[in-house]
């Protein structure tokens, strides 16, 4: 099976959904996935999005969880039509303007945070849905995010990053490391868990949060999901925003949780998210390396210093008990001699 053309894709378009009336079609950037997005326009304002991508099994998910969503009142894309072959789906488009593109243009003001809060209120609907009897069929069926897939995403930081990048440490000893981190981060999987949650794809429109891309689901913790968020590289969010996030995402959780007599342990989950946090930034190192010194792609590439930055504050903010090893690495990246390295 072969991804089509563009040309067949934009006919595609004007079979399957003949209302929007389309006339122009542009492919997107493409960003780390294999997916390929297109924006098929039809010159008053009423743009689609076309999605095709050969994970036939990926595509099935994503469109199973657009269409609950959706039905749930949560905001993201409306799913308007499906090839037959399930290589393809065309979506509502949710515009040009992204959470980070607003955090870029308008700096670090106190108005920007308080769209951040908004979408942290709206990840806060999604990740209940893992609580709802009518979204069990599908639930069931997405991978969790447990020490099996925790240790898939460190060795992914080691053999993409660290390995790539002349990181010195003793393989066995980090080794034995990563098992026990993973094993202590296997606690909480009731929640659906947005996994890919970053500013990219969270847009604004109409003043509202819509939220893209959320095909990597898995059964997993909440507070990964406010981890991916509030660490992306790019943001570069303050100290005190982070701390003030944080708060206010509990604070938001907690009385939904008693009302609807969910087990929550704030303490536990205020520890849990500083693993979290450096079990992702590891991820995104991982993926750095991957797409940026494997395959020279100069966008992540260029994002290396920025993710080596959020691990000296992680660091200096942060103890790692027990994990003799895995600080000595994470002191060697935090160095600004290796920091530079990159720039």
């Amino acid at each position: 099976m072969e991804l089509k053309s563009t040309a067949e894709v934009f006919q595609f378009a004007k079979e399957a959904y003949p209302e929007a009336a389309v006339v122009d079609i542009e492919q997107l950037a493409q960003a780390g996935s294999d997916r390929i997005y297109y924006r098929i326009k039809n010159g008053v304002g009423r743009h689609i999005i076309a999605t095709q991508s050969l994970n036939i099994s990926e595509n099935e998910t994503f469109i199973s969880l657009a269409n609950y969503f959706a039905q749930s009142g949560i905001l993201v894309p409306q799913i308007l039509a499906v090839h037959a072959d399930k290589t393809m789906y065309l979506q509502s488009d949710a515009g040009t303007q992204s959470l980070l593109d607003v955090l870029i243009q308008n700096g670090h003001i106190a108005a920007v945070e308080e769209v951040y809060k908004e979408a942290l209120k709206e990840l806060i609907q999604f990740q209940l849905c893992g609580q709802d009897d009518k979204f069990k069929p599908i639930f069931d069926e997405l991978p969790t995010f447990g020490s099996e897939q925790i240790l898939y995403d460190l060795h992914y930081f080691k053999n993409n990053f660290a390995l790539k990048a002349d990181v010195v440490f003793d393989d066995e000893k980090l080794e034995a490391e990563f098992v026990h981190f993973a094993q202590s981060l296997d606690t909480e999987k009731s929640f659906f868990m947005y996994r890919d949650c970053q500013g990219r794809n969270i847009m604004i429109e109409n003043g509202s949060t819509v939220f893209i891309d959320f095909q990597g689901g898995m059964q997993g913790h909440p507070m990964y999901d406010v981890a991916s968020l509030l660490w992306q590289a790019k943001a570069q969010l303050p100290h005190k925003w982070r701390q003030e996030l944080v708060d206010f995402y509990l604070a938001n959780f907690e009385p939904i949780a008693t009302e609807r007599g969910i087990i929550f342990d704030k303490k536990k989950w205020q520890a849990d998210y500083k693993l979290l946090t450096l079990t992702r930034l590891l991820q995104v190192l991982g993926a750095y390396g991957l797409r940026g010194l494997v395959e020279g792609k100069e966008h992540f590439k260029s994002s290396i210093p920025l993710g080596l930055q959020n691990i000296a504050e992680w660091l200096g903010d942060s103890k790692l008990e027990n994990y003799p090893e895995l600080t000595i690495v994470l002191e060697q990246l935090s160095m600004p001699v290796f920091i530079k390295k990159f720039q």
